[in-house]
């Protein structure tokens, strides 16, 4: 038997805390727990990234989204824009809350959306590596 084969006959799959299945489909402990939750799934039918995108501001071209930040629990709380400047000069990075965010799958351009007007962003804090990241938004 070769080592791909010896490793083969002892695979052995978790399936969603239902047990031990092995590969040859025998189950083993599945009595033992409490909650089978069955596997699911999310299809994207229409997925794209958001980074490189220009945010419109009330109708203003506000900047291009740099970055996405997640919280400790992994969800998506906020977008770095770079703000501002002309090529890059003079600009500067603003976090806007993800909640404030518009996508419209049926713009040419791709382009996201918030209800932030644009003094709100001018007057936003400037996102520093190291230091506590303060998220504007439209609900405060």
């Amino acid at each position: 038997m070769t080592a791909l084969g010896k490793i083969g006959a002892v695979l052995l799959l978790s399936i969603g805390g239902g047990g031990i299945v092995a590969a040859n489909g025998a189950s083993q402990f599945e009595a033992q727990s409490p909650r089978a939750s069955p596997i699911t799934h999310t299809v994207l039918y229409h997925s794209e990234s958001v980074l490189g995108k220009d945010l419109i501001a009330s109708g203003e071209n506000a900047g291009r989204i740099v970055d996405v930040l997640a919280d400790e629990s992994g969800r998506v709380r906020a977008v770095v824009v770079d703000y501002g400047g002309f090529l890059g000069v003079g600009s500067r990075k603003v976090a806007v809350a993800w909640s404030d965010l518009r996508f419209d799958p049926y713009d040419s351009n791709g382009a996201v959306t918030t209800n932030l007007p644009p003094e709100r962003l001018r007057t936003a804090p400037e996102v520093k590596t190291g230091k506590p990241v303060i998220v504007v938004s439209d609900h405060d």
